[in-house]
């Protein structure tokens, strides 16, 4: 009785094709997530980050997969402790709250940095492909040694639409008006492609820094690992300690400073850097035909959420599902690392170490963020408001627009039949602008293998929270059947491409 009742309350398994995961993979999968979760972040090198990578190479080499692992040194900086402080000219010392750090920028120790303020305004963002920050529009007239600057830092937003990118295929076939994000994707995500010359600001005598939110609300900027960008080569470091706040300190700030009311400011960022490891992992499923020939499904294993990182769990699952198969076609399963290293690991430094694995791929499939819920900002008497309406991030998925995706892509397609509503999926491909391919996003990596005749499917979902660490690690933001729905397509996508390959199609 009690076996017949646990059975009625499992969930049903995808009836539509025997690559799919078992119930009892299902619930490895969501064990697997939930205690990796409790682990905390896996920024690139940390404990965490290592112990992931440990566990899933050894679960390929249990399923019976040959797993290489490629190891690097690099330079890992480590936010520890970061606080805020201002005093006033009256001798009051204020407290501030702060929505995080600037990645990279410097390191304080414990004592901080303490200098007068200097507001330098706001700077822009250029109209052009990458939005990039213009940092011309700063006020750096009159700024002594020592100073704190202070600026607000708008978000870029993005189009996933005409001219940039070309809509080739969705879910089920669901109009594009059912994927509204297609032309209005705001996202503090972008903040990514805003960098500053630290070395420059620190010439003109800046000692730290603190910059602004805006038109975002705290919620939403929280901890936001934002620009990943570190001082170029390994080794090197930035020395402007640098703290974000919300919108509404930042006018605070503004001010007071203002109104002269503002003596100093002391940042502190205890974000020390060290030497560390970290690893990529290549598991090598054989298929059973006589080629080299191979799939490559492609993901990092590294990041600061459940969500963002979730890749190396999701590849691990596709392995055991696909291994008992017996697959005509090798399958490669790409785990990299250095996706949060501020650009002191190159994430593709795997190809040089194994080529064969370009050379034979006959398609290349990254997957990334899968189950991820949809927040975003909605305004709401003229303030910005963090909420969830329950729908799911869309499915961006890029293609190469050449003729020898055309398989691949309609095979990825056909892989979303009977899949649920709230799955909404766009695949796109960049298109060239101005002389300029529109930008290719993904784990690092990818767009090498899109800007190439390599039919290539790069999917990632690109949710508000995407680079945020957050307090519960992303858990509540993560909709377990959706992974597991979402793995499926993936699965019957290699069902599909086997069976074109035995067909010599592929």
């Amino acid at each position: 009785m009690f076996i017949q009742i646990l059975l009625s309350s499992l969930p049903l398994v995808y009836a539509g094709g025997s690559f799919s995961l078992t119930q009892q993979q299902e619930r490895l999968l969501e064990d697997r997530l939930f205690q990796t979760n409790l682990r905390g972040p896996r920024w690139t090198g940390n404990d965490n980050q290592n112990v992931l990578t440990e566990l899933v190479a050894g679960s390929m080499n249990n399923t019976g997969l040959d797993v290489k692992t490629l190891t690097y040194e690099f330079s890992r900086w480590d936010a520890r402790w970061w606080s805020l402080s201002l005093k006033l000219t009256n001798g009051t010392i204020l407290g501030l709250p702060t929505t995080g750090f600037w990645p990279y920028s410097g390191d304080s120790g414990l004592a901080g940095v303490t200098g007068p303020v200097h507001d330098a305004g706001s700077f822009g963002i250029i109209d052009n492909l990458d939005r990039d920050a213009n940092a011309t529009s700063l006020d750096l007239n009159g700024i002594t040694e020592g100073t704190v600057l202070f600026f607000d830092d708008p978000s870029p937003t993005r189009n996933y639409s005409e001219p940039e990118y070309h809509l080739l295929g969705t879910s089920r076939g669901i109009p594009p008006t059912e994927i509204p994000e297609l032309g209005n994707l705001t996202n503090p995500h972008w903040q990514s492609s805003k960098t500053l010359n630290w070395k420059s600001l620190k010439a003109k005598g800046v000692a730290a820094a603190i910059a602004s939110w805006v038109h975002t609300s705290d919620e939403n900027a929280a901890l936001q690992y934002l620009p990943n960008d570190g001082a170029p080569g390994d080794g090197n470091l930035f020395q402007v300690p640098t703290l974000y706040v919300g919108n509404s300190t930042g006018e605070l700030i503004r001010e007071l400073v203002k109104s002269g009311q503002v003596e100093s400011a002391t940042v502190v960022l205890d974000a020390p850097s060290f030497r560390a490891n970290s690893s990529t992992i290549i598991g090598h499923l054989k298929g059973k035909g006589n080629t080299n020939d191979t799939i490559v499904l492609y993901t990092h294993g590294d990041g600061p959420s459940i969500i963002e990182e979730n890749g190396p769990i999701l590849l691990l699952a596709m392995a055991e599902a696909l291994a008992p198969k017996g697959l005509d076609i090798n399958v490669d399963f790409v785990i990299t690392t250095g996706h949060m290293s501020g650009g002191h690991l190159n994430e593709s430094l795997w190809k040089d170490q194994v080529p064969s694995i370009a050379q034979n791929a006959k398609a290349v499939i990254s997957c990334e963020h899968f189950g991820a819920i949809e927040w975003k900002d909605e305004i709401q008497d003229g303030k910005p408001v963090y909420r969830s309406h329950g729908k799911l991030e869309p499915m961006w998925s890029l293609a190469n627009d050449t003729n020898h995706s055309d398989l691949l892509q309609q095979l990825y397609i056909d892989s979303f039949e009977g899949t649920s509503s709230q799955l909404r999926m766009a695949l796109l491909a960049p298109q060239l602008v101005q002389g300029k391919l529109a930008r290719w996003f993904g784990v690092g990596g990818i767009a090498q293998f899109g800007h190439t005749n390599i039919p290539t499917i790069g999917i990632i979902p690109q949710p508000d929270y995407l680079w945020t660490a957050m307090v519960d690690g992303g858990w509540s933001k993560l909709d377990i059947p959706i992974v597991i729905e979402q793995i499926n397509v993936i699965l019957r996508l290699v069902e599909k491409l086997n069976e074109q390959h035995v067909f010599g199609k592929l």
